[in-house]
């Protein structure tokens, strides 16, 4: 290794510096404290200790003596790269084009999720709604934005219209509660043919955004801050006595969704 015999044996009989002493009895401290905290607490919590107890040292040497060690906090983040995360979902295809004008019940569903503030936090709710009707055929709330509240909506919708999945296709956004495989999954073993919109184009899903936007404007704006259960009963009560039997759609000549279907 290009090291002379002189030069090795007069390496292994030094002494330590002192430096070389503090960053050993710094490291020691480090994983004394670590192992007794069950590895959990970062760089940062184990510098404040250390300088709690005694020890001069700055956060980036306390850093580098925890990576020299192969360190790693549990509750550190475990980031995934781009490649990855994207291999986790469905390569998409925006078919419908925009063609909003349906002639048919049942050949064009859209979807989409917004979310509501409530006195808890966040709900969200997801619709589905047939093209040719305007009409929310599903809905559903949940405290967590994920693929079981698009798959708990579609299951209301298809209980609902019974829909023949070979003719039928459902559009979205690229949101990953759509292309996730659980969704996939359960659009594909009926049949369903999948389109969605392209990425950051908010017009592809233009019916789903406006329904949003009046749910928004004409009910849950004119509420006070609600809970998380009055959210659902307030949504339920807009859909299913408001939206879909009572309001005039301009596109379907001010007609309501159900009034639409009954006379076509």
């Amino acid at each position: 290794m290009g090291v002379s015999r002189a030069g090795y044996y007069k390496w292994c009989q030094q002494t330590p510096s002192k430096h070389a002493d503090k960053n050993t009895l710094l490291r020691d401290f480090l994983k004394r404290v670590s192992d007794k905290e069950h590895c959990i607490p970062g760089y940062r919590k184990l510098w404040d200790a250390a300088v709690s107890h005694g020890f001069d040292c700055s956060q980036g040497k306390v850093q580098r003596l925890l990576q020299c060690m192969g360190y790693r906090s549990v509750a550190g983040k475990h980031r995934m790269n781009k490649a990855a995360k994207e291999s986790t979902f469905i390569p998409t295809t925006h078919i419908l084009q925009r063609q909003f004008d349906v002639k048919e019940a049942n050949k064009v569903w859209a979807s989409d999720i917004t979310q509501v503030r409530c006195n808890e936090g966040w709900q969200y709710l997801c619709v589905i709604l047939d093209l040719y009707s305007r009409k929310v055929v599903g809905w559903a709330t949940s405290r967590i934005n994920n693929a079981s509240l698009v798959i708990k909506t579609l299951k209301k919708a298809w209980e609902a219209r019974k829909p023949d999945g070979d003719n039928l296709l459902f559009h979205s956004d690229q949101g990953c509660q759509y292309r996730a495989k659980d969704t996939i999954r359960w659009l594909n073993k009926r049949g369903v043919t999948i389109s969605m919109s392209r990425k950051g184009n908010c017009w592809d899903n233009a019916c789903s955004e406006s329904f949003f936007a009046q749910y928004k404007k004409e009910w849950m704006h004119n509420l006070t801050q609600l809970s998380r259960n009055e959210m659902t009963v307030q949504s339920r009560f807009y859909i299913e006595k408001y939206y879909n039997s009572v309001r005039r759609h301009g596109t379907l000549g001010y007609m309501s969704p159900m009034q639409y279907e009954e006379l076509n």
